[in-house]
């Protein structure tokens, strides 16, 4: 499997081996409605993949690894580096820097951060690259704007270092791989399901989930929802294959709603559980993630 260097919060880099145990292998085009960093299409069986996502920005930054050379994406960071003095502990002896408790290499970084992140603020033409540098040292790799549309993330803990820049390398090298189409719309537009698709066709999502607490959730009502759950019936009565990623059970509340109406399709329990936590205290209750589907594991 290829993980991306984005590690969009919410990702399925821990669940990737089980859901393409189950999604079939003989998909021609693979349909990421929700794509975040277009992880699970890029790790898909398909030559042509079709992205969407309502983010401009992560589009954006998609399409940056889709058109700059691999070997210039990383002298692109390098140079970014460079110029705002930041930590590269890939490429310095073991020891060059200490990483403070709670704080890891962020006091070293927080002065270039913040300068790129205002020169980054402030120029007309937004640089990928830059957000990219941004994304990479900021606060646990969010990507998030204010209401000015400035990208509004403190300092993170880590910095460009070998499993990020691996990641780096083999995602951008993936992605080139594939015939990738990028739309920026609304999961209930139309455009996204009246393409001239193939057979062997398969539309995944993997919507902001109802009663789970990221922040990316908080736009996600359930208006939202029970759109989302009629649009995956008609795409049923249609004949057209779907899967759904989506948890029942999270920090203590319960997705009825999901529940009964998932009793009409497949649903796969994932195997990996997750324990709820933030900064501030940690929750022992389990969140459960499934997959579901309008076919049989495997399914042709």
């Amino acid at each position: 499997m290829v993980y991306s260097p984005l590690n969009y919060t919410g990702n399925k880099a821990k669940l990737l081996n089980e859901i393409f145990d189950i999604l079939p292998k003989d998909t021609e085009c693979f349909y990421d409605v929700f794509c975040g960093s277009a992880l699970v299409a890029v790790n898909s069986y398909a030559k042509e993949i079709y992205i969407n996502d309502t983010s401009v920005e992560v589009l954006s930054l998609i399409k940056y690894f889709i058109d700059t050379p691999t070997e210039k994406i990383i002298s692109n960071m390098e140079a970014i580096i460079e110029k705002y003095n930041l930590t590269y502990s890939r490429v310095k002896p073991k020891g060059t820097y200490i990483e403070y408790k709670h704080e890891g290499l962020s006091l070293y970084n927080k002065v270039g951060f913040n300068r790129m992140k205002t020169d980054y603020n402030s120029a007309t033409a937004k640089d990928m690259s830059v957000l990219f540098a941004l994304v990479v040292y900021g606060f646990n790799h969010y990507l998030r704007f204010n209401k000015k549309g400035e990208f509004n993330i403190p300092i993170g803990k880590v910095d460009f270092c070998n499993s990020i820049y691996d990641k780096t390398i083999d995602f951008a090298n993936a992605i080139k791989q594939k015939n990738v189409h990028i739309t920026n719309c609304d999961f209930r537009d139309e455009q996204i399901y009246n393409l001239d698709q193939p057979p062997k066709k398969l539309y995944y999502f993997d919507p902001p989930y109802m009663i789970t607490d990221a922040p990316y959730n908080l736009f996600w009502t359930m208006e939202h929802e029970k759109a989302l759950l009629a649009l995956l019936d008609k795409m049923n009565e249609r004949g057209v294959q779907f899967a759904l990623s989506n948890v029942f059970y999270s920090n203590g509340k319960t997705n009825h709603q999901l529940i009964e109406w998932s009793k009409k399709y497949t649903v796969h329990t994932m195997k990996r559980q997750y324990h709820n936590a933030n900064y501030r205290r940690k929750n022992h209750s389990l969140a459960q993630e499934v997959l579901i589907t309008n076919f049989e594991k495997g399914e042709k």
